[in-house]
């Protein structure tokens, strides 16, 4: 029974591996982060427009100009209208204040969007330098921001740009060929289900010849 047990732990820990390294950049490696950039919050100038995140920020008052945060921050949009965001003074609200602020008051309107500060790593050699998310306010409509993806830029280190859509919000569309996407899929994915199917296959040769 402790052998069965052992069996199980080592396959789940191999599985496993992808999630517990995703965060930690290999040797040969660069981060990339995500910047982000509401493209029409000037249609918009009764309202006051807020970034907040965990682990951070707090609050950050957002313009048309570009943004980003903490790379292992995950943050969400709100909008206030600016007769009530003057009466607030939110300056003097703690952190914890602003989180209760922000997550429950009826003069909140809150987008579900959730924004990541970072895009990945890419290998030292490749010449991706940047990953600009170009994001537009759809309405607000009660406690309800819609907020949308539409665009995402990205920068080489010669200078150049591509430009992608988004085709799903949930899915952020790869830069042209991208080797990148690739070689993390066969590192993460595919490399710790090989090594635990031959782990099995040991396990099981080693029973066979027992018998």
């Amino acid at each position: 029974m402790t052998k069965k047990y052992l069996i199980v732990f080592l396959i789940a820990a191999l599985l496993f591996i992808p999630t517990a390294f995703a965060d930690v950049i290999q040797p040969g490696e660069k981060a990339i982060n995500f910047d982000y950039q509401l493209t029409n919050i000037k249609d918009y100038p009764d309202y006051v427009f807020i970034l907040h995140g965990m682990p951070s920020p707090t609050m950050e008052i957002l313009s048309s100009s570009e943004f980003s945060f903490y790379k292992f921050s995950t943050c969400s949009i709100y909008a206030i209208k600016k007769t009530d965001f003057n009466k607030i003074n939110m300056s003097k609200m703690n952190d914890t204040e602003v989180e209760t602020f922000l997550m429950n008051d009826s003069l909140v309107a809150r987008s579900n969007l959730e924004l990541e500060g970072q895009y990945g790593s890419v290998t030292i050699d490749n010449p991706l330098e940047g990953a600009l998310v170009l994001l537009r306010i759809n309405s607000i409509q009660g406690n309800n921001l819609e907020i949308q993806k539409t665009k995402i830029v990205y920068g080489y280190s010669d200078g150049k740009k591509t430009e992608k859509t988004f085709q799903s919000q949930n899915q952020t569309p790869e830069p042209p060929n991208s080797q990148n996407s690739l070689t993390n899929y066969i590192y993460y994915l595919v490399v710790p289900i090989i090594a635990a199917i031959i782990l099995i296959y040991i396990i099981a040769k080693r029973k066979s010849n027992k018998q």
